[in-house]
């Protein structure tokens, strides 16, 4: 019988010898860490706030709470009704009352939620931005997202190698001018679709974030330009509602089309060869990433400022290898 056993066995019994108060003070100094280490590992409430419920928002949903789940937060996610600060500022506020550590959100507009988040910061609230930013930074701890002015560019490179030699008008449809990522993106299309001397680029068309007003527009652009041979959409509902406007005229053949994103709606338009090209971004890391710094900044660590996600195009050739398909945005996590 070695000797802790045997202390250990008269201590059972009631029996006491010297080396007890040393025993019972290493097992409570050894309490006393561990509660001590537990304090130190915080666990912080953190709400996601999201700009509506689409498949890109969906997959940073998934990223966030899976984050959360493994390095230790709290989290609520919540998504408005329609994309824009009327909808989003009014859940801000609703999430500001259960008094977070940290919102997590994609600003739905580079100005308009400049001053709310500011009111966020000063109640204590830290602002981590994910996808979009604002023309302000100084209220964020820190923004995740794709570089944006080079999605353009790849959506324009996208467009220009599914069209090859042809010549002809190329058009975009996008959302809404004022939304960080909107703007940069067109930023970047221009700039390389410039580079196309057989591709006239006619400008941007704006159709708001409904699908059924996307269609409208491309229809109409269509009409107006029966020489159009390709079009751009920098986000989901504008690329999902220029796909329902090649079907309805039947131009698959003529028209091809790029997009951003990679939601299970736009990858069966893809597979239809109603949509031709995806440039597919990361947001399920963005979300990922996001919960992550929130919990490392917690426990008094440092995070970047900025940290990039990057993104690759998707065509119906590539979408089933496993190098791009593991960029598609799956899960139900809002």
């Amino acid at each position: 019988m070695s000797r802790l056993e045997g202390q250990e066995r008269r201590a059972s019994k009631g029996e006491t010898d010297i080396m007890t108060p040393f025993v019972r003070l290493v097992g409570a100094a050894a309490a006393t860490l561990v509660a001590t280490a537990a304090a130190a590992q915080e666990r912080p409430h953190v709400e996601l706030v999201l700009g509506i419920q689409i498949g890109f928002h969906e997959a940073i949903a998934c990223g966030a709470r899976a984050a959360a789940e493994e390095f230790g937060a709290d989290i609520g996610v919540q998504a408005a009704q329609n994309y824009g600060p009327a909808d989003q500022i009014p859940l801000l506020n609703s999430v500001l009352a259960t008094r977070p550590d940290f919102v997590i959100l994609d600003p739905t507009n580079r100005t308009a939620m400049v001053a709310p988040l500011a009111d966020a910061v000063a109640q204590g609230v830290k602002v981590i931005a994910v996808d979009t930013t604002l023309d302000d930074t100084s209220m964020l701890t820190a923004r995740i997202g794709t570089d944006n002015v080079e999605v353009g560019r790849q959506l324009a490179r996208g467009l220009a190698e599914q069209l090859g030699d042809q010549a002809g008008k190329v058009a975009m449809v996008a959302s809404s001018p004022g939304i960080s990522t909107i703007d940069d993106r067109i930023k970047g299309f221009e700039e390389e679709i410039a580079k196309y001397p057989n591709l006239e680029f006619i400008g941007t068309q704006y159709a708001g974030n409904e699908v059924g007003q996307a269609t409208s527009t491309f229809s109409s652009l269509l009409a107006a330009n029966p020489d159009l041979i390709g079009v751009a959409a920098p986000s989901e509902n504008p690329a999902m509602g220029v796909a329902a406007g090649i079907r309805g005229a039947g131009v698959a053949d003529s028209v091809a089309a790029a997009g951003v994103d990679a939601s299970e709606a736009q990858i069966a338009a893809l597979r239809e060869g109603l949509l031709d090209a995806l440039v597919m971004q990361q947001p399920y890391e963005m979300g990922y990433e996001a919960v992550k710094a929130a919990v490392a900044v917690t426990n008094g660590e440092e995070v970047p400022a900025e940290a990039a996600t990057g993104a690759v195009i998707g065509t119906a050739e590539n979408i089933d290898d496993p190098e791009v398909a593991k960029y598609l945005y799956v899960g139900h996590c809002i």
